[in-house]
């Protein structure tokens, strides 16, 4: 096992409601077209993708390392889609109409170049899955690139933003979606991950 106690905890830094490895958005109070925000849906940081390993040679030990990734930090908000202001006089006349939320988020993630790494650039592929009632209806795919200064071995990287679109009910809320977040791993990843980790700790403030 290769894992420092440093790195066996990861700290979400959020302005919102959080439980430990999941967390909810609260929609923020602007441009919003109804008398309240919609509730946002739950989100997930999966425990056994969030840290991303590659060693040479199939050698799972540090001097093997040429990269690791872990998911470090993820932000955002909910807003009212700017498109359900002209739903609130069909709602008022009990006229058929369909709401959406808008999920805006940054996901941050900790780079580190290993002692067998032969290049300063890298991809690293993760994810955000769409799940409805269990099931998962979509999944978008994100590669992160990152490229090395000679004399620094970790890097912080922090995505675009990410616009999310779910439909939602007369009740204000997503019923039945939420988002999962996670590395894109092989088999022999995700095995590596599940054997080698403990608990993975989540903290906010």
């Amino acid at each position: 096992m290769i894992l420092s106690n440093a790195l066996k905890n990861k700290t979400i830094k959020f302005s919102f409601t959080f439980l430990p490895l999941t967390f909810f958005l609260w929609g923020c109070a602007e441009n919003v077209t109804y008398d309240f925000p919609p509730a946002c849906p739950k989100i997930s940081i999966l425990p056994a993708t969030s840290d991303y390993y590659i060693f040479e040679n199939n050698q799972n030990s540090l001097p093997h390392l040429t990269t690791k990734a872990s998911i470090t930090e993820v932000t955002g908000n909910c807003l009212d889609d700017p498109k359900n202001a002209k739903n609130k006089s069909r709602k008022a006349q009990n006229l058929s109409y369909q709401d959406y939320i808008d999920i805006k988020m940054n996901i941050s993630l900790q780079i580190q170049r290993g002692p067998a790494a032969q290049q300063n650039s890298f991809k690293i592929p993760y994810f955000i899955a769409t799940i409805h009632n269990g099931k998962i209806i979509d999944k978008q795919k994100i590669t992160a690139e990152v490229n090395f200064p000679n004399n620094i071995d970790q890097i912080r990287l922090e995505s675009k933003e990410l616009l999310f679109k779910l439909p939602i009910t007369n009740s204000r809320t997503a019923d039945g979606y939420e988002l999962a977040i996670g590395f894109q791993l092989t088999p022999n990843q995700l095995d590596y991950n599940r054997h080698h980790f403990g608990t993975v700790n989540y903290t906010s403030y």
